[in-house]
């Protein structure tokens, strides 16, 4: 599996922006339609979330980034088959977190 990163500024300070990728993990998602399989795990103390599915893994880490502000790292892993798909899912990565943040 290849391994891929990015980072996302959130305008929200880490714990509201842990909360808010926590709650949409936790329900009914648009990461299911991609793969039915998806589970997800928290870690509340470390603002760190894993998600698993039998496609992809990735781990999302909120970060302080100032009184009023934090920072998302995204870390995720695709099978080389799907490596060439890597942008795309960034893509859809990353518009997903700007919907929740909203």
């Amino acid at each position: 599996m290849g391994k891929y990163k990015f980072e996302k500024a959130s305008p929200k300070d880490s714990a509201t922006t842990f909360d808010l990728i926590k709650k949409y993990l936790s329900t009914s998602n648009d990461f299911s339609k991609y793969d039915p399989k998806i589970s997800c795990t928290f870690d509340d103390s470390a603002k760190k979330c894993g998600v698993k599915g039998s496609q992809f893994n990735a781990i999302i880490k909120v970060k302080d980034a100032g009184s009023k502000a934090s920072q998302i790292d995204v870390e995720y892993e695709l099978p080389l088959a799907l490596s060439l798909f890597k942008s795309k899912v960034q893509e859809m990565l990353s518009h997903q977190i700007d919907k929740i943040l909203k």
